[in-house]
């Protein structure tokens, strides 16, 4: 038994992929102070500094297995543990748990991490060298298959480790694997290979770097996995297996019903964002109805059985989480199809109670039925790429969105207002393709009402940034003043916002990101005064810092394969 309270193979030589050594120091302080450890800790969260530290600390790690019902009487070999963060997710559903791990000093920190739970056992050895007694009824193989041909000194070494699964495996075990598309779209988008730090490496079959790190396209996986396995369920997470805040089910993939949902889910480049060549979010649209988001999704999830898959069930179409959300409003979303065949939208909040509330804002469990069709914001974000020269025709889709919030508002005072009910109805929200049109996902409530051009001023407010932050946009959008921008739609939709409802709706935003979100009132306020000022300066002064994150993301990044190529 090591000093960590990790058993060490005798004679065994440490593994030399790490994160660095100030990487795992840090790790080290926060897992021996922190209070909660659990896979869901909002405290952990609090010390997340850079890509590394995000990657373990964050509670978007559990949300790739959370969507799905175990066997808790599963045994369970975790193979490449790293830092414990899925390992502390199996210790919670599971009740045996046996986690491999080749490096020593991450070995140690996943037992700190999972130091409470006493099901689970952390051992530091090459995983392959080792022969249990007993076999498993799963194997959980979380980021780890890609670096066979690094580790595994075989003559074919994927191969080798899909028959060391398959041989440690009652016969009714299922393998859990998770991997990176090797054709992922961000990948043709010119995102970094996630391993090598560089572009277009693995599109292009990592020929430069043979025998080491690579990672699969669909069907190529699918052929090495039916070796082995006679039964294989692929799951999608996105934007990827490593922070995942949405999985979907293959066949709800498949039916082009999802492609809005993944299209809204923005892609990572965890050695820092290039700019892209082509905007991603439409052609994610273009390839759901072409049936192809499954072979260009950027990661796998792979429930492989070894006769049947048995003790694993994904009991829903999709499941989508909240994020960034302050504690007491974290939600998940699940989507549902009956057996009629009609589709269902289920939020619910994590914490199990039925509502949650803070001051003026409140969120309640909900329910609805699934609208056809591309929401309003989706629908003006493919126009704004029209080339239309006038906001009017731009915005047109919109008017039927006005009608209905015009015709729900009333008169008080001589301004009219709308129930607290709408602060959540907006263009992200509303369905005119659906017949009828209709709203969906309104989950929040504001406990007073609110001026209907405030609410006006915040559809289209969510709008532009949305806009931004997925397509170039039409030129006519591309005003420096929001608040002549913003006042210029409203207008051509019928409404006239005046100073006031500018005022009010500052107020309104400022106050709900602090309430749901978490965020400095004062200092948001400000942000918000800036983008309705001139936008062109406040995005100047956003890609200086995100340009200050990327530097940092990419020498951390690049020094972690350093470490791990001189190892």
């Amino acid at each position: 038994m090591d000093e960590g309270d990790v058993w060490r193979l005798r004679g065994h030589e440490n593994f030399g992929y790490s994160d660095g050594r100030a990487s795992e120091i840090h790790l080290d302080k926060v897992f021996r102070s922190a209070k909660d450890l659990s896979s869901t800790s909002s405290e952990l969260e609090d010390h997340i500094v850079d890509w590394a530290s995000e990657y373990h600390l964050t509670r978007k790690r559990a949300q790739l297995l959370s969507g799905f019902k175990f066997d808790p009487e599963m045994t369970v070999l975790e193979v490449g543990c790293g830092c414990g963060s899925i390992t502390r997710l199996l210790g919670e559903r599971f009740g045996r748990v046996i986690s491999v791990e080749g490096n020593i000093h991450r070995a140690r920190l996943a037992r700190l991490r999972t130091r409470d739970l006493d099901n689970v056992t952390v051992i530091c050895a090459p995983f392959e060298e080792i022969v249990f007694a007993e076999k498993f009824d799963a194997i959980a193989c979380i980021g780890v298959f890609e670096y066979s041909g690094s580790f595994v000194k075989a003559e074919d070494p994927y191969r080798t480790v899909l028959q060391y699964f398959s041989d440690m495996l009652l016969d009714d075990g299922v393998l859990i694997l998770a991997i990176e598309n090797q054709f992922g779209l961000k990948y043709f988008n010119a995102a970094d290979e996630d391993h090598w730090g560089t572009p277009y490496v693995g599109i292009e079959g990592y020929h430069k770097r043979p025998n080491s790190v690579r990672t699969f396209g669909r069907s190529e996986l699918g052929r090495l996995l039916s070796e082995r396995f006679t039964e294989t369920r692929y799951f999608y997470p996105y934007p990827d297996y490593k922070l995942p805040d949405v999985v979907i089910a293959e066949d709800f993939l498949r039916s082009g019903e999802a492609g809005e949902m993944v299209s809204q889910v923005r892609s990572r480049d965890y050695t820092g964002r290039r700019p892209g060549n082509f905007d991603e979010p439409a052609a994610v649209l273009e390839l759901a109805r072409n049936d192809l988001l499954a072979p260009l999704a950027n990661s796998f999830l792979v429930i492989a059985g070894k006769d049947a898959v048995r003790g694993v069930s994904f009991d829903q179409e999709a499941v989508a989480y909240s994020s960034g959300r302050s504690e007491p409003f974290s939600t998940q979303t699940r989507i549902r199809r009956d057996a009629g065949n009609k589709l269902s939208v289920h939020k619910t909040l994590r914490n199990g109670s039925p509502v949650a509330s803070n001051g003026l804002l409140e969120l309640a469990n909900c329910s609805s039925s699934w609208a056809d069709g591309l929401s309003l914001q989706t629908l003006l974000i493919s126009r704004s790429s029209s080339g239309s020269t006038e906001v009017a025709k731009l915005v047109e889709p919109a008017r039927a969105w006005a009608a209905a919030m015009t015709a729900e508002a009333k008169d008080r005072d001589g301004r009219m207002m709308l129930s607290g009910e709408h602060i959540d109805s907006v263009w992200g929200n509303f369905y005119p393709e659906a017949n009828p049109p209709a709203f969906i996902d309104r989950e929040w409530v504001w406990k007073e009402d609110i001026p209907l051009n405030a609410l006006a001023i915040r559809a289209v407010y969510n709008f532009l940034v949305r806009l931004e932050d997925a397509s170039p946009g039409a030129g006519i959008l591309k005003r420096a003043s929001g608040q002549t921008l913003i006042r210029e739609i409203c207008s051509a939709l019928g409404m006239e916002p005046e100073d006031r409802d500018i005022d009010d709706f500052v107020t309104l935003e400022t106050r709900f990101q602090e309430m749901a979100y978490g965020l400095d009132p004062a200092r948001y306020g400000k942000y918000l005064r800036w983008y309705l000022a001139h936008r062109p300066s406040l995005k100047a002064a956003r890609g200086l810092k995100t340009l200050a994150h990327r530097v940092h993301a990419s020498l951390t990044a690049r020094f972690s394969l350093f470490r791990h190529a001189s190892g």
